[in-house]
């Protein structure tokens, strides 16, 4: 092999392995509500540079696993971008009462004998995390009987509208499971809220 085509072979290699090379993620983000996810980040790393938690950062992004991929559009929650209104959380059920579960009960069990729905319920239990593994002298909540909707406006997501009502994304979720992507609602949509 000549010389000439044995530099060109390490010109081409040095190229490849330079563009290949991890950038620095610290002067890529300023930490604003939403930040598109560059090559090499890692969820934990975007966390620490923006001052947050990763599990932060999957509550605010229903859906979120522990990978993220380059391209993709992460919000941070950082802060409010409107004055939140503050009302009593939805998981208190004032009006819906407590169930003790009795051995052998499941949820949809429970639905039904109280006559609302299996997400009605898990809405306002925010503690189960596994809606099949619920066990006998278990207190749970009841919800209220009657629901409360809500017709979204232009410019208003899932975000929004549960700052309104005091409640969660994931709450929201669970009210309407019609919602497949919560990141996608359009106005005039009718939301359930409680």
């Amino acid at each position: 092999m000549s010389f000439k085509r044995s530099a060109q072979i390490v010109v081409l290699l040095a190229i490849v392995f330079s563009s290949l090379g991890f950038t620095g993620t610290a002067s890529a983000y300023t930490c604003s509500a939403y930040i598109t996810v560059q090559w090499g980040d890692t969820l934990s790393g975007i966390a620490a540079l923006c001052g947050t938690t990763a599990y932060a950062i999957q509550a605010a992004n229903p859906g979120l696993g522990s990978w993220v991929y380059a391209g993709q559009v992460l919000y941070i929650p950082t802060g409010y971008s409107y004055a939140p209104t503050y009302y009593a959380p939805v998981y208190y059920a004032p009006s819906g009462g407590t169930y003790i579960v009795q051995w052998g009960d499941t949820l949809g069990m429970i639905a039904a004998r109280m006559g609302v729905s299996y997400y009605d319920i898990l809405a306002v239990n925010p503690q189960i995390w596994d809606p099949s593994l619920i066990y006998g002298g278990q207190v749970i909540n009841l919800p209220a009987a009657a629901p409360t909707y809500h017709t979204v406006q232009s410019g208003e997501t899932l975000r929004i509208i549960a700052g309104y009502y005091g409640t969660s994304v994931y709450s929201l979720q669970l009210l309407n499971p019609q919602i497949y992507d919560p990141n996608w609602i359009y106005a005039g949509q009718v939301v359930r809220v409680r």
